[in-house]
């Protein structure tokens, strides 16, 4: 495998294995330059979070790579404060303008929190989103199996990717 390696998810599309994260990467100068040396080096994917704070970072960055985004798979995250608040599109266009880009390769429902009991509503919502163009590919990040299937059950609909 290379940096160049794609799965094939669930919906059809194909997503680079390797990516590279920055989770508790400062916003600024340390993820931008990540960010470069990682496009520069080959790699293809690159994850953030709205919860991490450095998604401007990584846009800007990607941006001055020259780079088209058709070329990079980017990942983002919706975070639980956002469902409670029944936030799911603002939080995306939120997330695209601090991004620089029109949409989004894959979304993911960060976190199930099951006791607030609303990422199954947060999951018709990604759907929504899907289907409007603004996100390629939607998923969920650190879900259980009885998370996963009572979205199925409720939705008829898997994610295309439990991130964990």
């Amino acid at each position: 495998m290379n940096l160049t390696t794609k799965k094939r998810l669930n919906d059809g599309r194909e997503m680079p294995l390797f990516g590279l994260g920055v989770f508790r990467s400062k916003d600024g100068e340390e993820t931008y330059n990540a960010v470069r040396y990682a496009l520069d080096a080959g790699y293809r994917h690159i994850d953030t979070a709205a919860v991490y704070g450095n998604e401007a970072s990584v846009g800007r960055a990607i941006h001055d790579s020259g780079i088209p985004h058709e070329e990079i798979w980017i990942t983002t995250k919706l975070w639980n404060d956002e469902i409670r608040a029944h936030n799911e599109e603002a939080a995306l266009q939120a997330s695209l303008k601090r991004l620089g880009t029109d949409y989004v390769d894959l979304y993911l429902i960060h976190w199930p929190a099951p006791s607030q009991d609303r990422y199954v509503d947060a999951w018709r919502a990604l759907i929504e989103l899907r289907d409007q163009g603004a996100v390629r590919a939607i998923g969920v990040s650190n879900f259980m199996r009885e998370h996963l299937e009572r979205i199925e059950l409720e939705t008829g609909q898997l994610p295309c990717i439990n991130q964990i």
